[in-house]
């Protein structure tokens, strides 16, 4: 997800470094973060509120202050409420920060499930619209600034409620999509794709509605509200486009497994001659031979095919030296090793080797080719 306003958001992490900003303490064991540039969004705020036919105003100007200082109260309610979700599912929450378009709560997320993605996503829309009936339902006796500024106060959280909960990535209504499709398919990456789709129709709906609709009604579309939905789309469409190329890309690892990429084959011992090792392939159904090592490590390999050139009188006789090919010392990945799993396994021995040796239990049951890992991998 990425910062924008009304964009609130929460993210999974583990071991990302620390943000940057101005340090508020912490809640809840989240340490609480401002960004410099929340300073400078409230200067914004506050002159553009007090800019009127007369040029500026003093009340005008406390009036924008202080919608500038409920916009970022909204935003750290909306994050503490993903922090309180994800702590209820024993969630460790490292930061909740507060940007100059929004903000974000990084926790760690190993192993989630559905329920806690859309639980934790939808909090912070809900306690939006909570907060934002009550302060409409409060400012409602109030008269002169006070009220306006509940009111104001009011408006922004429904704001940030209803604009979350959008269907579509980054959004935490497309958090939720994400969720429920997860729950029914089964399929965490089939999730992905669907709410970043969602995204994407969100971010042009958005500019869609900013220009089309006054031009349809014979209007002139506001400079402001064009500016902003060009910004909201900047912000919406690359990141909902990154997860759709991420979901789509990891979705093809799931199904991969170390085996399904390799070459099937057997071990033998490195002083067995070439005709004892094609006739342990024969049998073992392999197309590749794993030589050993006198302590049963593999030290190299080489095609079935290979011993072909050897003359058939001469087999029985003939070292398995003159036909294999060294492997990398230690450049083994367990056959079950599948997706992420998969990933971390073999980024070790990119740049190392050229092939690794596919294990179970230890044995080695398979050849795989770097390359062909590679390719399906990305």
């Amino acid at each position: 997800m990425r910062d924008g306003v009304p964009v609130g958001h929460y993210r999974g992490a583990m071991d990302k470094p620390r943000t940057r900003g101005i340090s508020l303490g912490r809640v809840l064991g989240a340490r609480v973060v401002l960004s410099p540039s929340t300073l400078v969004m409230a200067l914004i705020l506050a002159v553009f509120y007090a800019m009127g036919e007369d040029g500026l105003s003093q009340q005008g100007f406390a009036i924008g202050l202080a919608v500038a200082v409920l916009l970022f109260v909204s935003v750290f309610i909306h994050e503490l409420a993903h922090t309180i979700a994800a702590r209820g599912f024993k969630r460790e929450v490292d930061e909740i920060v507060l940007t100059f378009f929004g903000g974000h709560t990084q926790f760690r997320s190993a192993d989630p499930r559905p329920v806690e993605i859309g639980v934790i996503a939808a909090a912070g829309p809900v306690s939006n619209a909570l907060v934002g009936g009550l302060a409409l339902a409060v400012a409602g006796p109030l008269d002169g600034m006070a009220g306006r500024i509940v009111t104001y106060a009011g408006i922004l959280n429904l704001i940030l409620a209803g604009f979350n909960a959008l269907p579509g990535s980054p959004l935490d209504g497309g958090r939720v999509v994400n969720a429920i499709v997860w729950g029914i398919s089964g399929d965490r990456w089939k999730g992905h794709r669907w709410a970043a789709h969602g995204g994407r129709i969100v971010a042009v709906v958005t500019v869609a509605i900013a220009v089309g609709v006054p031009l349809a009604t014979g209007r002139t579309p506001q400079l402001v509200t064009v500016i902003w939905a060009v910004f909201l789309f900047a912000v919406i469409w690359p990141a909902a486009s990154a997860e759709l190329r991420a979901a789509t890309v990891l979705g093809r690892r799931q199904g991969i497994t170390a085996m399904s990429l390799a070459a099937t084959a057997v071990g033998v011992t490195f002083d067995a001659t070439v005709a004892e090792a094609r006739s342990l392939a024969q049998a073992a159904g392999a197309r590749e031979v794993v030589v050993l090592a006198a302590d049963g490590q593999a030290a190299g390999h080489f095609p079935v095919a290979l011993t072909d050139v050897v003359p058939e009188a001469d087999r029985a006789t003939t070292s398995l030296a003159s036909v294999t090919m060294p492997v990398v010392r230690g450049a083994e990945i367990p056959a079950t090793a599948m997706g992420e799993g998969l990933v971390e396994a073999v980024m070790p021995w990119m740049g190392r080797t050229d092939v690794v040796v596919v294990t179970d239990d230890g044995m080695p049951v398979g050849v795989a080719r770097l390359e062909d890992v590679r390719a399906a991998l990305t």
